[in-house]
């Protein structure tokens, strides 16, 4: 069975990641905004009327986020910032830019 993750709110993202494994990570302050960003596209599904038979399925498209950093020993790791970069886009005021790779 996996560890249980931790749950935080997206605000504390920039801080949460400062620490692996509860150590503090080498080589000084990752900064998440400098990270390269990465998008994914997942589908949430329903079937209207599950109990008929062929009955529609709809999809609606989810965009997820996530960036890649490195820390001071040039490890990278990578983190879904989904939640965060909306916040960012609110605290922006809207004029975020984000690139899909």
């Amino acid at each position: 069975m996996t560890p249980p993750c931790r749950v935080f709110p997206a605000s504390h993202l920039e801080s949460e990641i400062q620490a692996t494994n509860g150590r503090l990570r080498k080589g000084g302050r990752v900064d998440l905004s400098a990270c390269e960003l990465f998008s994914m596209v997942q589908y949430e599904c329903q079937i209207d009327r599950p109990e008929v038979p062929h009955s529609p399925v709809r999809c609606w498209p989810v965009q997820r986020w996530f960036r890649r950093c490195k820390d001071g020993k040039g490890n990278s790791f990578m983190v879904e910032t989904t939640l965060w970069e909306g916040n960012k886009v609110k605290s922006d005021g809207g004029g975020a830019e984000h690139s899909t790779e």
